[in-house]
């Protein structure tokens, strides 16, 4: 998967993305494109995932942040151009085009060939 940190409300947090966060992004802008909602949306469930807050999340559990900080986070930052933002949408533009890595020591089965069936 692929991580990184930002900073957001004065405290380093990991973001991650994957395909439960892309599903996110798709459920919450139900077709909706603008692509600043997009981003903030992205932010959002990233930081979600990558701070172990998804039980929290789907439990509607209170977490420290939400969606509106994110939009504030791409303002700090000097919006959708500045250089960290882009930093950050081009790990998450990567990570929609190229196949997740998988960990070999957590998942040994990730690695290994295939078996083909003979008919």
């Amino acid at each position: 998967m692929f991580k990184t940190t930002i900073f957001l409300k004065g405290k380093e947090r990991t973001l991650q993305f994957s395909t439960w966060v892309i599903g996110e992004i798709e459920s919450a802008l139900k077709g909706d494109t603008a692509t600043i909602k997009m981003f903030a949306h992205m932010l959002f469930f990233g930081l979600i995932h990558g701070e172990g807050l998804r039980g929290k999340y789907i439990a509607e559990e209170k977490i420290d942040f939400d969606v509106l900080d994110c939009y504030d986070w791409i303002d700090e930052q000097g919006g959708l151009q500045s250089d960290e933002v882009q930093r950050v949408q081009n790990l998450y533009i990567k990570s929609r085009t190229t196949n997740v890595p998988e960990d070999e020591e957590k998942n040994p089965k990730a690695t290994a060939p295939k078996k083909t069936v003979k008919k």
